[in-house]
């Protein structure tokens, strides 16, 4: 297996200087982060997110058509294994510290200064290595299964909007698909796709319940892009499907009234 050699970071700053001198500052710390791409507002930010492999989000506040916090809600309910760094001034450091509160990782003062810009990546490396040590440990095979078991799950509720294949994960971590599910059944009672399946579901009723989205969106939101399929297997878990759910969720908040 590969192992990891840096983490991709993203930058969002709508003054291209302050992006260039930031993004030089990283790759003269050397500290296993390199700046990937770059936006100059949160909705080319979005964009980004789609097609590239991104552990980290580094946004200023200040920006026009989407601005660091927007774009910071975007990532924590779509990408929530992406970490986000606010960038903000004096006259937002208020504004900043309530962002903590809404998925965002950290925050630093402009101008950032080198020891605050390595202070702030080395907890997010280690926030990361947290993630990726096992699946990077080309002796992961020998560790204990109930280890391995821990990290499935961790990868997957993380990851559960993603298309995850059991077999290619199982492989990726140098052992079959059959071995994961025996050691993933004896600890968790249950299969890994089954175990899958159901944190998938579990957001989808709290996505209905506490959200207007459209049925397509809430099943692309919860890893299947297939609506129909979405809808058979919600059917399956609860015994209804997804709109007739909503609308029993909707009368039990309004007592049964119209």
């Amino acid at each position: 297996m590969t192992k990891l050699k840096h983490y991709n970071v993203l930058l969002v700053e709508d003054e291209q200087l302050l992006m260039q001198s930031l993004s030089r500052h990283i790759d003269a710390l050397d500290a296993g982060f390199k700046v990937v791409c770059q936006a100059s507002n949160g909705q080319e930010a979005l964009a980004l997110l789609k097609k590239e492999n991104i552990h980290l989000v580094m946004t200023d506040i200040r920006m026009p058509v989407m601005d660091g916090l927007a774009l910071a809600r975007k990532i924590h309910e779509k990408y929530p294994h992406v970490l986000t760094v606010i960038l903000t001034g004096y006259a937002d450091f208020d504004y900043a510290r309530e962002a903590l509160k809404q998925g965002v990782f950290d925050y630093m003062l402009k101008p950032v200064v080198q020891e605050d810009l390595e202070n702030t990546l080395g907890r997010v490396r280690l926030h990361l290595q947290k993630f990726f040590e096992l699946q990077e440990d080309p002796s992961l095979v020998g560790r204990h299964a109930e280890e391995i078991v821990e990290y499935t799950v961790l990868y997957m509720r993380e990851h559960y909007m993603d298309d995850i294949d059991i077999s290619s994960f199982s492989s990726s971590m140098g052992f079959t698909s059959a071995y994961l599910t025996k050691i993933f059944n004896r600890y968790k009672g249950d299969t890994p796709l089954k175990y899958l399946t159901d944190i998938r579901i579990h957001e989808a009723r709290q996505l209905l319940t506490d959200t207007s989205l459209p049925i397509r969106e809430v099943g692309e939101r919860v890893g299947y892009p297939d609506q129909f399929h979405f809808s058979k297997t919600f059917r399956k878990l609860t015994g209804l499907n997804p709109t007739a759910y909503r609308k029993q969720e909707q009368e039990k908040k309004t007592g049964g009234t119209n």
